[in-house]
């Protein structure tokens, strides 16, 4: 018989549902995004992933028995703690990968891995513990560190070799760029530039389906992400006059749809209460619009995750926080929601 564990809600929990299971099918999702972007960008895309996934274990492993060491117990070449088993640190070196430009160097993939696993997930404990994303970490860390590595495979067409986003950076209200990308494009992702695993939107589209149908994610984080970029897209459209291809360039461009699916659905770093995470997904549209529009970097996705990170134990807090939505809450998101399309039009005309 199923057994009842008396925890946080959702109270009832599949009996099977572990992170082994869970890890292994976001590895499974990944594939169809993975074998694209080998067969799209070649030797560079496997380069990346297994430097990036080597570099992860083996910072893992090392780390593992260095703690070991510290704690004077003898040398184990099987560590208990270490997670290869359970495929955690595969996935996240897999995606840290598959968010990654085609140009970056095998040091500055190496780094990032390295930063990643161990600043966002070992020091906390290791896993089921850490606060942050570690692909999201590493991602982040290296643009920050390395951000002249971090270019573009663009050879001698500057303009064809840049990412729709970064076209658009100096007039963000124009839709000139689906005169280089259609919006077919941008969904098959056959000619689209930029990290190898993010151009196609029918391949993580794939992916989540998947998921969806093994119930390894939470479906309503990416859809509250996705919804929020594109209620504020159509509140600039409508503003500004643009026609209804912006709101689909803004949801099919840059790395939105692969973090809202493969990454802010982290059951580690995501809340764990229905509203907490519409709350989280909202947040996270909101702040990846906000950087896109208004902010110096083209694409927000990873910031808008790292940050929200840090304040996932509020979305969970039990004085204000329950497993449904009360009317009194619906009655404050709405209001929310009308500020946040408000601050976000008079916005657009100091842009």
């Amino acid at each position: 018989m199923p057994k009842i564990i008396r925890k946080t809600s959702p109270y009832l929990r599949r009996p099977k549902a572990n992170v082994t299971r869970m890890m292994r099918d976001v590895t499974i999702a990944l594939l169809p995004v993975t074998i694209f972007a080998i067969y799209k960008f070649g030797m560079a895309a496997v380069m990346i992933i297994l430097v990036s996934i080597i570099s992860m274990m083996a910072a893992e492993y090392i780390y593992y028995q260095i703690v070991d060491k510290l704690d004077d117990e003898k040398l184990k070449w099987k560590n208990k703690s270490f997670t290869l088993y359970n495929f955690s640190t595969i996935t996240s070196g897999l995606i840290y990968a598959l968010i990654l430009p085609d140009a970056t160097p095998w040091f500055v993939v190496m780094i990032g891995a390295v930063f990643g696993i161990v600043f966002g997930k070992l020091i906390f404990g290791g896993l089921g513990q850490n606060i942050f994303n570690p692909a999201a970490l590493g991602r982040v860390f290296i643009v920050v560190s390395f951000g002249t590595f971090m270019a573009f495979d663009v050879g001698v067409d500057a303009i064809s070799g840049a990412t729709p986003l970064g076209i658009i950076n100096d007039n963000i209200f124009s839709l000139e760029v689906l005169n280089i990308y259609s919006l077919k494009d941008l969904f098959t992702g056959m000619v689209i530039p930029g990290s190898i695993g993010e151009p196609s939107v029918i391949l993580i589209l794939i992916g989540a389906v998947y998921l969806a149908y093994r119930t390894s994610f939470e479906v309503r984080i990416p859809i509250a992400y996705l919804g929020t970029v594109a209620l504020l897209a159509t509140a600039v459209a409508i503003f500004k006059g643009i026609g209804y291809e912006y709101v689909l360039f803004h949801v099919f461009s840059g790395g939105l749809l692969f973090g809202a699916v493969f990454m802010a659905t982290d059951p580690i770093t995501s809340p764990i209460t229905m509203p907490g995470r519409i709350y989280f997904g909202f947040a996270l549209g909101v702040l990846t619009f906000f950087i896109r529009i208004f902010g110096a970097y083209p694409e927000g996705v990873m910031f808008a995750i790292l940050i929200m990170n840090m304040f996932v134990s509020s979305f969970d807090y039990y004085k204000w926080t329950n497993s449904k939505i009360t009317r009194r809450q619906i009655i404050i998101f709405s209001v929310v929601i009308l500020i946040s399309i408000a601050v976000t039009l008079v916005g657009v005309n100091y842009v």
